[in-house]
């Protein structure tokens, strides 16, 4: 709300058409406003009401008619209205409440507003749940809806107030550094695949996703575009960009193609090098992955002349053979410890923040 407007207001109540509707009113001239167009069927004004008191009456409209309302005085500045949940008598209330000097927001603002500028943790995480995509997420989500980890601090402090810091940070430190890991639960992980034309990363994308997201052609440099597909493992969205191979090329169109690649890469979270096993192995392509994040596969394990001693890890993009060692690969680079019964996930960087600096606390006064 700005220096100027006299007070907020927002529908509460889910918008469409409802047996009711409520509207939050919130501002040092929230009363004021009520007694401009509410009369209380005592005839008393409104202000001369205490709070929490429920007030049934009328709003009188700019042209004279009216709509019978239920008005609630929750604290000194906040003020409940109930109307009918029509279309016509929300957008009237709220009609009459901007042009005397109110702002309209979202229900979300609104709380920000009563909050001092910032929603509570767990409100900031209930917002999130319409964006939740599998149940690993939507699971995470409301239990910290619910107050966990507020739960989990309120406990650490009275440890630590104890003289029990070492259970206190215990506590604390598996939530560290994890806001990374709740954005990737409402946002996929990015996995670019990448390598040589003609490794098979086509082959090795619709194996990964279980269907025929790339065309597969035996010429070399056939994947000019990035090819994106969706998909999920153990509850983590992971979207792969089938890039075209790296080399040099004298075709625009390829050049153009190559120079995507290059850029998709840097911006990745995780870069699958797939290596053709029927060819050498070449010193300069570990010294030009040291940039990134990399999961290195031989491709075509199926092939007779495929290196029996190849060190990493081994696939066939043609029968399937080694996706499930390539999948539990993936998932302890992007997430180490998802299987340990310490997992713990953070959807907000300011709480990952306010539990470091908590730790550090309790560190130096231990």
């Amino acid at each position: 709300m700005s220096s100027t407007t006299r007070f907020a207001f927002a529908q509460v109540t889910p918008a469409g058409r409802s047996a009711i509707a409520t509207l939050l009113i919130t501002g040092e001239a929230a009363v004021e406003v009520i007694d401009q167009y509410f009369r209380p069927l005592g005839r008393k004004p409104f202000s001369s009401y205490p709070v929490q008191r429920i007030v049934f009456g009328q709003w009188i409209h700019g042209d004279g008619t009216y709509e019978e309302i239920v008005v609630a005085r929750i604290s000194e500045l906040e003020i409940e209205v109930h109307c009918h949940g029509g279309f016509a008598a929300v957008e009237a209330l709220t009609s009459a409440l901007s042009q005397g000097g109110g702002e309209l927001l979202s229900w979300q603002n609104l709380d920000c507003e009563r909050s001092g500028g910032d929603l509570p943790y767990w409100k900031q995480v209930e917002q999130l749940l319409p964006k939740t995509k599998t149940s690993l997420a939507t699971k995470l989500v409301m239990q910290h809806s619910n107050g966990e980890v507020e739960k989990v601090i309120q406990e650490a402090v009275k440890l630590h107030e104890r003289g029990e810091s070492a259970k206190a940070k215990a506590l604390l430190v598996p939530y560290g550094h994890t806001s990374h890991l709740g954005r990737h639960l409402i946002e996929p992980w990015s996995i670019v695949i990448a390598g040589r034309p003609n490794a098979g990363k086509s082959s090795l994308l619709n194996q990964l996703v279980g269907y025929d997201r790339a065309i597969i052609n035996q010429q070399p440099g056939t994947t000019r575009d990035l090819l994106r597909a969706i998909t999920v493992t153990q509850g983590w969205q992971i979207e792969f960009v089938d890039t075209a191979g790296l080399r040099e090329g004298d075709d625009a169109i390829e050049i153009t193609g190559i120079k995507l690649a290059k850029n998709q890469l840097a911006e990745s979270d995780l870069v699958l090098w797939v290596h053709d096993l029927s060819t050498p192995w070449e010193s300069e392509i570990q010294q030009a992955l040291t940039d990134y994040t990399v999961l290195v596969v031989g491709n075509k394990s199926d092939l007779p002349e495929a290196p029996a001693a190849w060190p990493g890890l081994k696939v066939s993009a043609v029968t399937g053979d080694g996706i499930k060692q390539i999948w539990a690969a993936v998932l302890e680079k992007l997430v180490p410890d998802f299987e340990s019964s310490q997992f713990k996930v953070l959807f907000s960087e300011k709480m990952d923040q306010q539990i470091q600096n908590l730790i550090a606390e309790i560190s130096i006064g231990s």
